[in-house]
């Protein structure tokens, strides 16, 4: 928690970045937005929330979340230049429930396990699929 207690809003590349005083430690690699652990959170949105771009801005998305870990629901949502869009999906008594909103103007192609493909547009929206996802 160090570097959220020194103000951080990004992932720093080593934990000491910045030093108690303020500073920026001297040593070599002290990047304040590193991806390593980035890659951590974009798989997080476009793997488990199942939200990812299709076309450059998200003009088109895709919605593909992918339950399983023993998580039992979980929520994402990004604002584009389109305007927001969001994906949240829940297992409930046997059954993947998915809930999308996408902004006017934008196309959302929606995989989900075991159900065919389906295209929605500007809206809010609520799928249903069998919930035959892995186990833990």
């Amino acid at each position: 928690m160090y570097p959220v207690t020194m103000g951080a809003t990004t992932v720093w590349e080593r934990w000491d970045s910045m030093l108690p005083d303020g500073t920026i430690n001297p040593g070599q690699m002290t990047s304040f937005n590193h991806y390593a652990l980035g890659a951590v959170a974009d798989w997080m949105h476009r793997v488990v929330g199942g939200l990812a771009p299709l076309t450059p801005g998200y003009e088109s998305v895709l919605v593909a979340p992918q339950p399983g870990g023993g998580l039992t629901w979980a929520s994402t949502s990004l604002d584009t230049v389109h305007g927001h869009v969001a994906v949240r999906w829940e297992l409930v008594d046997g059954e993947l429930l998915v809930r999308v909103t996408v902004p006017e103007g934008v196309t959302a192609v929606v995989r989900l396990p075991g159900a065919a493909e389906q295209r929605v547009s500007g809206g809010t929206h609520e799928l249903r699929a069998s919930a035959a996802v892995p186990a833990g």
